[in-house]
């Protein structure tokens, strides 16, 4: 027999959920063989059979969160039966017999059973719907639940529509009868609503939504931004991107560039690279780049580039756009989505004019970059100031003020668009 166990996908994993069995009891399967998807923290994944053979026994169901290392199934060879089955003794047809058969009963007493069953029905109990405005008023008056059972529904089967809550709010009985004159005006003069839908949040939205709490309650966010001209950067990738793309095989676009530009900053501005543990400030060595990726359900994964300074601008533009590929069609590794130490979102690819990034545990900084746009700018000249059209784009540093005051961050950011603005050809030849 060989033990299934939920496995360790990542170094702060603690437990996973069983999204699906590929296989099910009885089922053969091959060594390496998808054999279950799992969720965790941040990444659903497939995981393989650690042996070839059948499935014998699976010990956690569809939606069960399982703590990393509890076993969860058990492979064994071909013709293996399950432990229930081995366990399982036969009773004898004499014991088989005295279990069922009911003890005789005479007429008298079987018409008894006969009147108090007939006078007993069972009674299915049944959902009750409540329309939306009727539990908006609820809600907004403290009318429990069990009041709302209690009333006596005069619409349609029975249901209980705002006539009869405005009732038993005037009168303070369920089912009161009656309503003053203007009650009774007021609710024919309501216009038929449809019924709003309601739709559970998915897995993955569920975790975002927690993050996202999360780290407002542990970061003090504040917010910065600024405005830079990347008017440069957009001609060297109009000159360039046919060129870069059959050299390189990857697209020139202007991610890479700004990831460039950023590491350049960090690396004067080191803490902005920090995070925080407890009351200690770690330094990080390297700088893990998180780069927020949008998916086909419009939800978000931020995988990361680690160690990031240490690639030139053609290893960003093919790390970028791997993760990025990779992320949409759900192949990223845990490894590939764990351990950012700054992250950078770009809101301006779906026409944000800037946005306010919720920083993403334990960085001290995420910094979200608006839409390219032209604008009419003031410029200084040696003849005086001139009025000219540039490409401008709104710049903003959401961080944890807990490490970080606003003089640092706004340094950081006024070095930034230095960078930015200076941006040439060269840097895409290294």
């Amino acid at each position: 027999m060989t033990d299934v166990v939920m496995p360790k996908m990542g170094e702060s994993i603690t437990e996973g959920t069983i999204l699906e069995w590929k296989k099910q009891v009885g089922d053969s399967i091959a060594k390496d063989e998808s054999l279950l998807e799992i969720s965790t923290d941040k990444v659903d994944s497939e995981i393989p059979s650690p042996a070839t053979g059948t499935i014998v026994e699976i010990f956690a169901q569809v939606n069960d969160t399982i703590p990393v290392g509890d076993v969860i199934a058990r492979i064994g060879e071909v013709g293996d039966s399950t432990a229930t089955e081995e366990a399982m003794v036969e009773t004898s047809p004499t014991e088989e017999t005295a279990a069922t058969e009911p003890e005789p009963v005479s007429a008298i007493e079987a018409g008894i059973q006969s009147e108090i069953v007939s006078e007993k029905p069972i009674i299915q109990p049944r959902k009750r719907f409540y329309s939306p405005l009727v539990k908006s008023i609820a809600k907004k008056e403290g009318i429990t639940q069990t009041e709302l059972e209690a009333l006596v529904g005069t619409g349609n089967n029975g249901r209980v529509n705002k006539k009869d809550i405005l009732a038993y709010l005037k009168t303070g009985m369920a089912g009161a009868p009656t309503l003053k004159e203007d009650v009774i005006e007021q609710s024919r003069s309501i216009v038929p609503t449809m019924s709003d839908e309601i739709e559970p949040m998915s897995r993955m939205r569920k975790k975002i939504a927690d993050h996202m709490v999360q780290s407002l309650q542990t970061s003090a966010h504040v917010y910065t931004v600024v405005e830079a001209d990347v008017t440069n950067m957009v001609t060297i990738r109009t000159e360039n991107k046919k060129s870069f793309k059959s050299k390189s095989g990857v697209n020139l676009t202007y991610t890479p560039m700004l990831l460039d530009a950023c590491i350049r900053a960090i690396q004067e501005f080191p803490l902005m690279n920090a995070s925080l543990d407890g009351d200690n400030i770690v330094h990080h060595r390297n700088i893990n780049m998180g780069v927020a990726v949008a998916l086909p359900d419009d939800n978000l994964i931020v995988p990361v580039i680690h160690s990031s300074e240490e690639k030139n601008f053609l290893g960003l533009a093919r790390s970028v756009s791997d993760l990025s590929g990779r992320a949409r069609d759900n192949k990223l590794t845990p490894e590939e989505i764990f351990g950012s130490t700054f992250t950078v979102t770009n809101p301006g690819v779906f026409g944000g004019l800037f946005g306010m990034g919720i920083i993403n545990q334990p960085n001290v900084g995420i910094l979200a970059v608006g839409s390219f746009q032209k604008r009419p700018v003031v410029k200084e000249t040696d003849y005086g100031d001139t009025i000219v059209v540039r490409h401008m784009v709104y710049i903003t540093l959401s961080y944890d003020h807990r490490i970080i005051d606003g003089a640092y961050g706004t340094k950081f950011l006024a070095r930034l668009v230095e960078i930015i603005e200076q941006y040439n050809n060269d840097k895409i030849k290294n």
